[in-house]
């Protein structure tokens, strides 16, 4: 066995207890947003060996708006592969099990946000703008739609929705304001908060790790991968909820970017992305 291997099994479980220490300490200071029961029981299920597509198309029925959610998701170019399902079944059917619990998440982190909440609307914007970014950025590499960056892209800025939801003039206060800030009045960063909420939801802890750190400067891919899908963001004018809270315009964030003409055609995609998608998240 390589040393890259024994390196990399020794480090995963240490991951996993640092998240677990964090969860603990975040529960203790914010309350997180909880999985709508069906989705946490469709999630176990689509885990099982023995699911079938039709026992998991029957539970999620069991919540009309969900299932009307994923159904709508599924239909998105992020999932569909040839022709849009025309029922629950035939959705997941088409995905699979494996980009169905992508969208029960997706359609779960969309219900946190209110519609007739104007700072929850900025950040689900910022956090779908984010997320189609961090795809787009995974297809030029190479690799499928709908993946784990998409999701982390979705999740990354929760934690500035948690603060808002539980102190909105706190918040106030600290949007668009450094980590820092953050701590001071609600002693943890919207990217621990973020994390937590990710690691209680069940996802993979390389999410979770990314959400933490996608500020930090981390060189880890999928942070790297999210830091930069969050400047994008920025970039086509969806940035989180700063000017929305304090009337301020909230600066792209630093880093070391090359801004050349294959970047250039990638905030184009992006923005076109997010313009033809937007809707099938509504």
């Amino acid at each position: 066995m390589s040393d890259a291997m024994v390196e990399s099994e020794a480090t995963e479980p240490h991951a996993r207890d640092r998240m677990r220490a964090l969860v603990r300490r975040v529960a203790d200071t914010c309350d997180l947003p909880t999985l709508p029961a069906v989705a946490a029981r469709a999630l176990t299920l689509a885990r099982s060996p023995d699911a079938k597509a039709n026992d998991l198309a029957k539970l999620v029925l069991t919540d009309g708006p969900l299932a009307a959610r994923v159904l709508k998701i599924s239909r998105s170019v992020l999932y569909t592969r040839r022709y849009p399902p025309n029922s629950l079944q035939d959705a997941i059917v088409t995905v699979g099990f494996g980009a169905l619990r992508k969208i029960l998440i997706a359609a779960s982190a969309r219900s946190a946000y209110r519609a007739d909440d104007a700072v929850a609307q900025k950040l689900w914007e910022h956090a779908l703008a984010t997320a189609l970014a961090a795809d787009e950025i995974a297809v030029a590499s190479g690799r499928p739609r709908g993946g784990d960056g998409f999701i982390a892209g979705l999740l990354h800025d929760i934690g500035k929705l948690v603060f808002h939801l539980s102190d909105p003039d706190g918040y106030r206060t600290v949007a668009g304001k450094d980590e820092a800030a953050e701590e001071a009045l609600f002693g943890v960063s919207h990217a621990a908060v973020g994390a937590c909420l990710a690691e209680q939801w069940g996802l993979d802890t390389e999410i979770s790790e990314a959400i933490l750190l996608h500020h930090s400067g981390d060189s880890a891919a999928l942070a790297v991968q999210l830091a930069t899908a969050d400047r994008i963001a920025h970039e086509i004018g969806y940035a989180s909820a700063a000017e929305c809270a304090t009337g301020e315009a909230e600066e792209v964030p630093d880093g070391d970017f090359d801004v050349d003409a294959s970047h250039v055609a990638l905030v184009e995609r992006v923005m076109s992305s997010f313009e033809s998608e937007r809707s099938s998240f509504e």
